[in-house]
């Protein structure tokens, strides 16, 4: 007796098949996943039938969502402003991160600009996934270009569609049109391209202040990198067959780059914002997937060099290498609770630190630089991201002693140093950018962390660091007053800036009483005055029981504000010669729990100031 079988597959429905198991998300490299039983049967017949079913709605789907695409590509503005704006770009952006080769990408929009109407009309199919992608990555960066281009530029000007509108909104709406065309075209067929196009889209976010979005933005590019392997250092080069050998090389190196930004980047937020770790990196391994030894050392080390001009992922290597790649023992530490008993690593972390900064070649030192390089064509850019480096070395700094400053003096002292620094840093950045330029909103979170950390130690502490204390007043002075030109044109600038001008409120009475104190302090962690006119701690209170302030995080994630403060004009509106109420207007609002340090400030011991 024979068993009758329904008939097997025809060629072109077993291929039809194949597709369908990669669209469900499944290897066609295992034999052990459930689809992969599927394959091995004959019992195909009814399974046909409804995946040809499934196959017809999809193409329905697939026409209208590429009419859509094709509806925002068109979006694109004129050749002449694109070039415009591209220029802007690789001469005041792309530094920053170093996300795009400029030459390559200048192919990339040669090649874009030779296809033709009939092909693009034609459908998904007739253009290749590299093309396909390759309008969201051009919004990204004409989004990034607008927001350093000089608003006198008529060229530009012509594209605004609206009274009032300004570079900053035409910026946002085509940014916003790149993460569309990106949504558009799913994950079915990522490229580098997808992952360039990605991140810019989470720098434009940051730019504008909103980090919550950033955030996820950066998640999702991170899940699109590891799909394409750059976490491995070696792309999945069979997505890109028709690449020559010379692109592959090219494109090795760029995502090598990209990886290592994703994950700085990744590791940054984590530990200011408390958001877990998605990524990680064993850099000398990924260096050994560049098979060639000088492209190797080309990238990896050239950042040591005191002979030719730098580039500017040799500053973010150098900065990787001195002080970033700390930042998972310290979101460990904090993990961990920041015990006393782990207070060694903190030592230990912050030793290292201080020695790899005498690794820096000397165009980058943190201090009294090197300028040989600085007034080369090529190198334009060096003296703001040298300030750039700084601040974020300084800010491992901070970072790291933050969650001990209500426990151990040394990291008081530590804290205060790097604060100041990074301060310092950034009203140097600040001066170097152009007054059009002062809207982005990137200056805010190392100064915003900054200000607070040093206004909490100076508050809860006043016996100590005396010798500091108006240094420490005069850079947060400066901060605020840069947080208040950003503050007018961003929510969010304005809400950090009302923060600190409360903070700044409370230490401006502080600094006033305390100015004639001579000598320094360094006692115990609950140090401080019993006189009743001055400021500090309740009596009754154990600051091993407050929250060290985690700024950025409260801000975004706490919804951090300070009540009914207007925004001042000058920073001198604040009058040191009278006695002041502060009283509930000055509280600060907000989800943090009644042990946090803002709830600390609205003790009435900070919110009355008796003279």
């Amino acid at each position: 007796m024979q068993l009758c079988l329904p008939p097997g597959p025809s060629l072109e429905s077993a291929s039809e098949i194949e597709n369908k198991i990669l669209d469900f998300g499944y290897s066609n490299q295992s034999n052990y996943n459930s689809m992969n039983l599927l394959r091995t049967t004959n019992f195909y017949g009814g399974l046909i039938t409804t995946m040809r079913d499934v196959s017809h709605t999809e193409q329905t789907i697939r026409s209208d969502t590429y009419s859509s695409y094709c509806k925002l590509a068109l979006h694109l503005p004129s050749q002449s402003c694109v070039d415009a704006l591209v220029q802007t770009f690789f001469a005041k952006v792309n530094w920053q991160y170093v996300m795009l080769d400029e030459t390559p990408f200048r192919e990339q929009l040669k090649e874009w600009r030779t296809v033709s109407y009939s092909d693009f009309q034609a459908g998904i199919e007739r253009l290749a996934p590299t093309t396909l992608v390759f309008p969201a990555l051009l919004f990204q960066v004409l989004g990034h270009a607008l927001l350093f281009q000089s608003p006198d530029d008529k060229l530009i000007d012509s594209l605004m569609t609206m009274a009032d509108m300004t570079f900053h909104d035409l910026a946002a709406e085509y940014s916003a049109t790149g993460a569309d065309i990106l949504q558009l075209l799913g994950k079915e067929h990522i490229t580098i391209g997808t992952v360039q196009a990605g991140l810019l889209r989470a720098s434009f976010l940051k730019s504008n202040g909103k980090v919550v979005e950033a955030w996820h933005t950066l998640g999702a590019t991170i899940r699109d990198a590891q799909e394409i392997g750059l976490h491995t250092g070696r792309v999945s080069y069979e997505r890109f067959p028709t690449e020559s050998e010379l692109d592959r090389q090219t494109n090795s190196t760029v995502c090598h780059r990209i990886w290592i930004v994703l994950h700085i980047w990744d590791v940054h937020m984590a530990v200011v914002l408390g958001r877990p770790i998605a990524t990680s990196l064993q850099i000398d391994s990924l260096a050994r997937s560049i098979e060639e030894e000088d492209r190797r050392a080309d990238l990896f080390l050239h950042w040591k060099t005191e002979t030719s001009p730098p580039r500017p992922f040799d500053v973010i290597l150098a900065g990787y290498n001195v002080a970033y790649r700390y930042f998972q023992d310290i979101y460990q530490l904090e993990l961990n609770g920041a015990k006393i008993e782990d207070y060694p690593v903190v030592e230990r972390i912050h030793d290292a630190i201080k020695k790899n900064l005498g690794l820096l070649p000397s165009w980058c030192f943190v201090e009294n630089p090197n300028p040989k390089f600085d007034q080369m064509p090529e190198c334009q850019w060096l003296p703001a991201a040298r300030e750039g480096l700084t601040s974020l070395i300084y800010l491992v700094l901070l970072t790291l002693h933050r969650p001990y400053i209500f426990s151990m003096a040394k990291s008081r002292t530590e804290a205060l140093k790097a604060g100041i620094a990074i301060l310092y840093a950034q009203e140097r950045l600040f001066l170097l950018a152009e007054s059009h330029q002062c809207k982005v909103f990137n200056p805010v979170y190392a100064s915003f962390d900054a200000i607070v950390l040093i206004a909490a130690i100076c508050l809860v502490f006043p016996n100590e660091h005396c010798e500091l204390q108006r240094e420490c007043f005069k850079v947060v002075e400066n901060g605020m007053q840069i947080l208040h030109a950003i503050g007018q044109f961003n929510p969010m600038a304005k809400s950090a800036h009302d923060v600190v001008q409360s903070l700044y409120h409370r230490l401006s009475h502080q600094v006033n009483i305390s100015g004639t104190v001579e000598g320094t302090s360094t006692g115990s962690s609950n140090s401080h005055r019993t006189s009743a006119t001055s400021i500090g701690p309740p009596l009754e209170l154990s600051l091993d029981d407050v929250l060290p302030p985690r700024p950025t995080y409260d801000l975004f994630y706490g919804n951090l504000y300070s009540t009914s403060i207007p925004m001042m004009n000058t920073l001198h509106e604040v009058s040191l010669d009278s006695p002041t109420n502060i009283g509930s207007g000055w509280n600060f609002e907000g989800n943090f729990s009644d042990a946090s340090f803002w709830s600390l400030m609205n003790e009435p011991e900070y919110t009355h100031i008796i003279y």
